[in-house]
């Protein structure tokens, strides 16, 4: 991407990520909710991406999914680089919003923003509900419908998607994970990296460890390890992971 087909500003913010469920889905809202200006999207990747958008739609009932050319998506440029961080520092962009889906990349990847002194910046949809004394780490995504409870604290690099319920003195720690639908109890910890699928219901006071996967409409009564999968109702361990 050569650096002068990106139109920078003041306020201009470099979105990690480019799945049109996430990124795509900011992009629609981000500018006017927050007055932040998208200057890009980047993948952190040596090869430059070739998707077949045809074969890709083929796997969905829907056609309606977008994907970048070489060059853009959503009509904006597109960086694909290992060094994308020091494009941005060339290019005087020093804000970033974190969507990468893989957790331990996107954990990476702020790390790496921070070491270098870049702004981390939120994307929380204007219907979101946050009741008070939560605290959130800038950062995150919050999606259309979620409700973040009473002194609840959210860290850098958690994403919440639709609808998603997270209930009164929860900790999410850096980087989790949240599918539509999630139910969380109250004093319920999700430590970094962990990702709880759609419509799981986590009771409470349980804690589910560091890159732990819970199945989507699980039902967790008990504490779920480090770098566990659980799934069912109740959730059970099926599978760990070194």
């Amino acid at each position: 991407m050569a650096e002068r087909e990106v139109l920078t500003k003041l306020n201009s913010v470099a979105i990690l990520g480019f799945h049109d469920g996430s990124a795509g889905q900011v992009e629609a809202w981000f500018e006017e909710a927050t007055g932040y200006h998208i200057a890009c999207f980047v993948h952190e990747a040596a090869e430059p991406l070739n998707i077949d958008v045809a074969a890709e739609n083929a796997k969905r009932a829907t056609r309606r999914m977008e994907y970048p050319t070489l060059t853009t998506f959503k009509g904006r440029p597109f960086i694909v680089s290992d060094n994308w961080l020091e494009q941005l520092i060339k290019l005087g962009i020093n804000k970033v919003l974190p969507l990468t889906p893989n957790n331990e990349v996107r954990l990476k990847q702020i790390n790496k923003c921070r070491q270098h002194g870049m702004e981390l910046v939120s994307a929380i949809h204007p219907s979101v509900t946050i009741l008070d004394g939560a605290t959130i780490e800038p950062g995150v995504w919050i999606n259309a419908g979620s409700l973040i409870g009473y002194k609840a604290e959210i860290e850098s690099g958690v994403l919440i998607n639709t609808g998603a319920q997270i209930d009164h003195h929860n900790v999410l720690k850096q980087c989790c994970q949240v599918d539509p639908g999630v139910v969380t109890a109250g004093n319920v910890t999700l430590r970094e990296c962990c990702h709880i699928h759609t419509g799981a219901t986590i009771i409470n006071r349980i804690e589910i460890g560091r890159g732990a996967v819970v199945g989507a409409g699980a039902v967790v009564i008990r504490n779920i390890p480090a770098n566990c999968t659980a799934v069912g109702v109740p959730a059970r361990v099926i599978r760990e992971r070194g």
